[in-house]
């Protein structure tokens, strides 16, 4: 009795006597373990240290932790491990456990490695510190005054300033570690995040190289000792491996990946690039759409022109030969009335079937340039909307016939300031997506096509629609999404209801809305000012 008597009055004195001294007195000689050779260094960082925790103010009727002439903060170790990752998990529950978990790491490892960093940087100022490995000494020292980690740098570690930089270490009061076993939790992998992730952003600032670090083993999952791995991100595997023979990849599955500094960050600006990429490219399709659609107005138009043109060819070579004949009897003198007469009766209709053929071609160029033009340019002017819905329809007629449609036009003169390149655009796309993909497989009825245009009130109201083989409502939800397409056999590219619906929201500033149920054909109101 009187032995444990004289043992608590010793603890007991040692206790007063910390306490005179200061507040942070340690209770042991060291308050980091180095190799031998390092030793002096970080003895002298923990004397400087020490001084500066011995300048300590607490008042909190001022809110007022001080130490030095820095405020600190108090906080509850077990809110920034098991309590943050717990809350975060359930947060992000339909991402499902693992995710979930991945994302709280990913947040905790951030906020301590931005910490450290700043932390250092802060720490380097005050001190003077210059040398790389100086810069480093007061991090294990400032890491156990703080509360978060007494820190054991093994030997094999080797802190260069370049990608041989190697620092393996131990923790062995780890804040995040005691938290789950004060709670009487086990975790099937590391959870001294923060440790991780501040002391890689003390060493980061220190050494000015991209470092992270990975807890191998942790007292949290039954391990001996919380042990960490520190170095530039792609060679942590290596070195994991080099020096705790741990392969990342088996706890990378249990969404225990090596952490990096704003991960999430990077990923979004990946993405995000990525979908720059992306819409360049869907642009680009679509632009190749659009003027595939000219191309497509081209080939009919050849066909257009090319008949009338054939007839005058014909008839040209018949007054051509009928002059020739009136002119050899004419040089012989054997040109009588009857010759005269006979001449005149075959040229003159034919003279008038090239006029009116020649016209027809030049019809058919006059409004082929001036629709597929529009389509290119997609400039604003006033137009009579109805007379170039049927100018757009003319135009095509050559893809009318092929699709075996029956296309019917409704609208009086309406005078419109808009983009008839993209009125012209959006009829294309109509008749083209019906004349391929309107006809039920084994059909060969015609697809009856009617086009409306109309006023309601102050906007204009124009009318699609077929009574093809339709959409299924799963089809119809998806038929303005970009390459969405029940056609990819027959050469579909997903586009043509896209672009008509870039075009209508994006050019004419109007909405589009689609009736269609299957077998009942399909119907588009495209309402716009």
């Amino acid at each position: 009795m009187t032995k444990e008597l004289e043992e608590r009055i010793r603890t007991l004195e040692a206790e007063l006597a910390r306490a005179r001294a200061a507040v942070f007195a340690p209770s042991g000689p060291d308050v980091v373990s180095v190799p031998p050779e390092v030793k002096p260094l970080f003895d002298q960082a923990a004397q400087t240290i020490r001084g500066y925790f011995d300048k300590i103010e607490i008042d909190p009727a001022r809110a007022l932790i001080g130490v030095g002439d820095e405020r600190y903060l108090l906080v509850r170790a077990s809110a920034f491990s098991i309590d943050f990752l717990d809350t975060l998990v359930h947060l992000y529950k339909d991402r499902g456990p693992r995710d979930a978990l991945a994302i709280g790491r990913g947040f905790l490892f951030d906020i301590a490695h931005t910490i450290g960093y700043h932390d250092a940087r802060a720490l380097h100022e005050k001190l003077g510190s210059r040398d790389p490995l100086e810069k480093l000494s007061g991090g294990p020292v400032h890491f156990a005054y703080t509360g978060w980690a007494f820190v054991d740098i093994k030997p094999e570690s080797k802190p260069v300033p370049n990608e041989d930089f190697c620092l393996v270490y131990e923790h062995p009061y780890s804040f995040e570690a005691a938290s789950y076993l004060r709670a009487g939790r086990a975790s099937e992998g590391p959870v001294c995040i923060m440790n991780a992730g501040y002391s890689s952003g003390w060493c980061e600032a220190s050494f000015d190289i991209e470092l992270t670090a990975v807890e191998v083993s942790c007292k949290a999952r039954g391990d001996a000792a919380c042990r960490f791995v520190m170095a530039p991100p792609q060679h942590m595997a290596a070195r994991a491996r080099e020096h705790c023979g741990l392969d990342l990849g088996a706890l990378g599955e249990k969404s225990f990946d090596i952490p990096q500094y704003f991960e999430h960050k990077r990923a979004e600006e990946n993405l995000r690039e990525s979908l720059i990429r992306l819409k360049e490219a869907q642009d680009e399709l679509v632009r190749k759409e659009r003027l595939a659609t000219v191309g497509l107005l081209v080939s009919g138009v050849a066909h257009e022109v090319n008949t009338p043109l054939g007839v005058a060819v014909t008839a040209m070579s018949i007054v051509e030969e009928e002059i020739k004949s009136l002119a050899k009897q004419f040089e012989t003198g054997a040109l009588t009335k009857k010759d005269l007469r006979r001449f005149l009766e075959r040229a003159l209709p034919s003279s008038a079937m090239v006029t009116t053929n020649l016209s027809r071609a030049a019809d058919q160029i006059s409004n082929f340039k001036r629709v597929s033009v529009d389509q290119v340019t997609q400039e604003k002017r006033t137009i009579d909307l109805s007379a170039y819905v049927q100018q757009t329809i003319d135009s095509l007629k050559p893809v009318i016939r092929r699709g075996g449609l029956e296309v019917s036009f409704t609208g009086s003169g309406m005078m419109v300031a808009t983009h008839p390149g993209a009125i012209a655009q959006i009829i294309t796309n109509f008749v083209t997506n019906s004349a391929t993909h309107s006809r039920a497989p084994g059909a060969s009825e015609p697809i009856h096509v009617s086009i409306e245009v109309a006023r309601r009130g102050s906007a204009v109201v124009l009318i699609y629609a077929d009574d093809g083989k339709g959409m299924a409502e799963e089809v119809r939800t998806r038929a303005f999404q970009p390459f969405f397409t029940t056609a990819r056999k027959e050469g579909g590219t997903g586009l043509g209801l896209h672009i008509i619906h870039s075009l209508v929201s994006d050019v004419l500033r109007g909405k589009i809305e689609l009736t269609t149920a299957p077998g009942k054909g399909v119907r588009f109101v495209i309402e716009f000012t």
